[in-house]
């Protein structure tokens, strides 16, 4: 039995145009060049990084708990998407008003947050449907494939993206890029227009403090959860700092558009290399093997970043490259180790419960954006990358009985 393949086209569809957006707001530079230009310091690009990676996690076991008792989960994935979709044109919107100086970071960090929120909204339905739809036995090509379709058009939209915010002036150049942005995810969503949903028995839902109450013996029950909440924690460091990097760049070089259209198509041209070479790397070394690869890649990042900045804007790129290496890595591997550890039935609760306790994304960039200034950059990458290298260790205790790795 094959996965059907208007449901496999429908995914691979929604991935390809949903990177395209993604390189117009990028989160690990887009979004910190923008609230840079706009007036933010080391404490915004630690605020809108928490809220763009993490804080509205800790909200998703709320999520999953409202979604556990629905029968069908798509009508509320096309809600967080089109939320989504509207917070980008909102953006766009108000970066061309006449409002500025505090108010106007106030209010784009208003904004983002109903992008991020929709987004992890979204997200649990998508984990639901995709574990439905595609089948055991196809997941290894599909998670590969569209990584490399998503890739591809990401690189488009980065030499795109490079163009615009070098060329065309603070505000309209971000401006230009979100609306973009917008259009890209509203096309990206016409692709579950073919995805039939599978009905389910909905469930009782849960109180907020009956989940929270319920969540130690869960992680006692399951180890391999256990395992991937705190595997996610280490190694998020590594998804924290990328942001950072922008702001290191600025501290040593200086920062232009022209240097943040360089960071993200390096990025992007990094995700999709690694896309292609991951596809064989799974095919010959299986899923744990990529995620450990992953974190040791990862691990040595912060050292090279704090290596390079003394460096040149030019090699300091290689940052940005090794890091898209890495974020391809995460996209194949994280969402589909997931998938391996849960069932239809409980995919929704443990999708919510890994959410709500990836604390290192929600609050480590608050706490950098407070006191890098203190503690100094070199201490921050350094326990960083002792923390990201610890996720070889919890990778290796996952059980996947039909991995390669």
């Amino acid at each position: 039995m094959e996965s059907d393949r208007g449901h496999y086209l429908g995914f691979i569809w929604h991935a390809s145009f949903l990177a395209l957006t993604m390189a117009f707001v990028e989160v690990n530079t887009v979004l910190p060049s923008m609230i840079l230009a706009a007036g933010g310091g080391s404490f915004a690009i630690g605020l809108v990084t928490a809220i763009s990676t993490g804080i509205p996690l800790l909200a998703q076991l709320t999520f999953a708990g409202y979604l556990m008792s629905k029968r069908m989960k798509k009508p509320y994935l096309l809600l967080g998407i089109y939320l989504r979709v509207g917070a980008l044109f909102s953006i766009g919107f108000l970066l061309l008003s006449p409002v500025g100086g505090t108010a106007l970071l106030v209010l784009l960090f208003s904004v983002i947050s109903v992008f991020s929120f929709g987004g992890v909204f979204a997200g649990i339905s998508y984990t639901h449907l995709l574990g439905q739809s595609i089948l055991k036995q196809d997941r290894r090509g599909f998670m590969s494939y569209r990584q490399i379709a998503g890739s591809a058009l990401s690189l488009l939209g980065g030499f795109v993206a490079k163009y615009i915010v070098g060329n065309v002036s603070y505000p309209v150049n971000y401006s230009l890029m979100f609306f973009i942005g917008g259009s890209s995810l509203f096309v990206a969503s016409l692709g579950f227009a073919g995805v039939r949903e599978r009905e389910v028995q909905g469930s009782e839902i849960p109180g907020f403090w009956k989940i929270m109450k319920s969540v130690p013996k869960t992680l006692k029950n399951d180890a391999n959860l256990l395992n991937y909440i705190v595997f996610n924690n280490v190694t998020g460091f590594g998804l924290v700092l990328i942001p950072f990097y922008v702001l290191l760049a600025k501290d040593s070089f200086g920062l232009n558009g022209s240097d943040v259209g360089s960071f993200l198509l390096f990025q992007m041209i990094g995700m999709l290399g690694a896309g292609v070479l991951w596809n064989r790397f799974l095919k010959r070394r299986g899923l744990k093997r990529l995620l450990i690869t992953c974190a040791t890649i990862g691990s040595f990042i912060p050292l090279i970043a704090y290596l390079l900045s003394a460096s040149s804007p030019d090699f300091y790129l290689i940052v940005f490259f090794l890091s898209g290496i890495t974020l391809s890595a995460r996209k194949i591997g994280f969402e589909w180790l997931l998938i391996e550890i849960s069932n239809d039935t409980n995919r929704p609760l443990y999708t919510g419960v890994s959410g709500a306790l990836s604390l290192v994304t929600a609050l480590l960039p608050l706490i950098l954006g407070s006191v890098l200034r203190l503690l100094g950059f070199p201490v921050v990458l350094v326990v960083s990358s002792i923390a990201i290298a610890s996720g070889v260790y919890f990778i290796r205790k996952i059980d996947i009985t039909d991995d390669l790795g």
